[in-house]
């Protein structure tokens, strides 16, 4: 697990544009999440992890960080993405984190659905 975790953390800090270290702790707990879920969705065990569902968990990983406002210096006032914009009579529209959630979950869907390496 902790072989998956790094290999994880190396690519996610590279999306993200982190270099140091200070951000470890929060990216490994949202990882940990991510990859929980992915094996207890698609009944896997952790040897049997496909490393093709790798960029799907980086990816369900910042969803958790983003949505959950997993972030350190995230305050009260911390909303989720703006789902929807109207112009006439202004309206913004933002994502729930039941609606980050259930994105996550569509994509873990996919990869249950995946035939296995036998």
């Amino acid at each position: 697990m902790n072989e998956l975790k790094n290999r994880l953390l190396v690519q996610l800090k590279k999306l993200k544009g982190i270099d140091g270290n200070e951000t470890d702790d929060v990216f490994l707990f949202a990882l940990e999440t991510a990859i929980y879920d992915v094996l207890n969705y698609c009944h896997l065990d952790i040897e049997d992890w496909p490393e093709a569902i790798d960029n799907t968990t980086i990816l369900m990983t910042i969803d958790l960080i983003n949505e959950a406002s997993f972030i350190f210096k995230a305050d009260a006032s911390a909303e989720g993405e703006v789902k929807s914009l109207t112009e006439g009579d202004f309206s913004i529209s933002r994502e729930t984190k039941a609606d980050a959630y259930k994105k996550n979950h569509e994509r873990t869907v996919i990869f249950s659905q995946l035939p296995s390496e036998s």
